[in-house]
């Protein structure tokens, strides 16, 4: 059985951790929407307290506050996520404390025996679940844990591929019915969002909607020349902010780097798998909480507030039944 003794570097512990977050970078704005809004107040408030005095004064204010929160809503869209990583500092404390052990793994072709700290990990090639080629680690991930392994010293011993071919086997024992592309179209792609968000915060949706409907509907009414004007505002505002909402998913979309995504989903008999350059892995369906279908996409939720898009238009019917039939059957198993 071949055995291959290793310790994790500082650089692999930076490649296991990645980024810790991705957030827009959305302060500018909202230093813009900040200066808008207090335009608009203070040019409003001007025009209403002083009505006989330079409107021109409080029309600069007021314009100016406009056009600072048209921009703030064209930086919004623009703005694109940032990553984030604590200080290496932290990274070197976090690493010394739990990954800078002396650790070894010997395998053959029935599974793996992974020797870390004061124990040791056995597990089955039947458990993999996604292997994940990383610039300096072979990342083997069973449903619950995955099993960070330096490309380097596997290599020096002559067995790197040797591993990755006994856990991509594991992988194809899974029969593949069939496949189907994974990109889909921008309206495939914004009603599953609009259907995901509106179904898993109706009632939040709703209240801010009113809220924003009323309190436009209260600046308007409250200005005596326009108040016979305000009631289209009962539905023109919720409108507007629905359309603002698609917009915001549709620049989700197009700043969505989509040659990073899996661009086929493999339908098996008990699981679906996904392939990148990088990485391949398989979700069971017994692992799946609930399946919703939006006019256009398969909607899986593995997670109670993610899911995965498979668009249905490269199902053909039969396949798409066979699909539907798959997915009931996992749920009835578990019942």
């Amino acid at each position: 059985m071949p055995r291959v003794e290793y310790t994790l570097s500082f650089e692999n512990y930076l490649e296991m951790t990645g980024p810790r977050s991705k957030v827009p970078r959305y302060k500018p704005a909202l230093t813009c929407a900040l200066v808008g809004f207090c335009g608009i107040a203070t040019g409003y408030g001007y025009l209403h307290i002083w009505p006989d005095t330079k409107t021109i004064i409080g029309g600069s204010l007021l314009g100016l506050g406009l056009l600072a929160t048209f921009l703030a809503l064209v930086l919004g869209f623009l703005a694109k996520p940032k990553f984030f990583r604590p200080d290496t500092a932290l990274l070197e404390r976090e690493y010394v404390r739990s990954h800078a052990d002396n650790r070894a793994i010997e395998f053959d072709e029935h599974g793996w025996r992974l020797f870390w700290y004061e124990g040791e990990d056995v597990r089955p090639w039947s458990c993999v679940r996604a292997i994940h080629e990383l610039k300096t680690l072979l990342v083997l991930t069973t449903e619950t844990t995955p099993y960070w392994l330096p490309k380097a010293a596997l290599e020096e011993q002559g067995q790197l591929a040797s591993i990755k071919a006994l856990a991509e086997a594991a992988l194809e024992k899974h029969e593949v019915l069939f496949a189907v592309p994974m990109r889909p179209g921008v309206l495939v792609y914004v009603v599953a969002q609009v259907f995901h968000y509106w179904r898993l915060q109706l009632q939040s949706r709703v209240l801010w909607y009113s809220l924003a409907t009323l309190f436009c509907y209260w600046i308007v009414a409250s200005n005596s020349d326009a108040a016979s004007h305000s009631d289209w505002l009962v539905i023109l505002v919720p409108v507007l902010f629905f359309i603002c909402e698609i917009l915001y998913y549709v620049r989700n979309y197009f700043f969505t780097n989509w040659s990073e995504a899996a661009r086929e989903a493999e339908i098996m008999s008990d699981c679906v798998g996904y392939r990148t350059d990088t990485v391949r892995w398989i979700v069971g369906y017994r692992l799946l909480s609930k399946c919703r279908e939006s006019p256009g996409a398969f909607l899986l939720y593995f997670e109670p507030s993610r899911f995965h898009l498979i668009p249905k238009r490269g199902f053909s019917k039969p396949q798409a039944a066979q699909f539907r039939k798959l997915i009931s059957a996992s749920h009835s198993d578990r019942t």
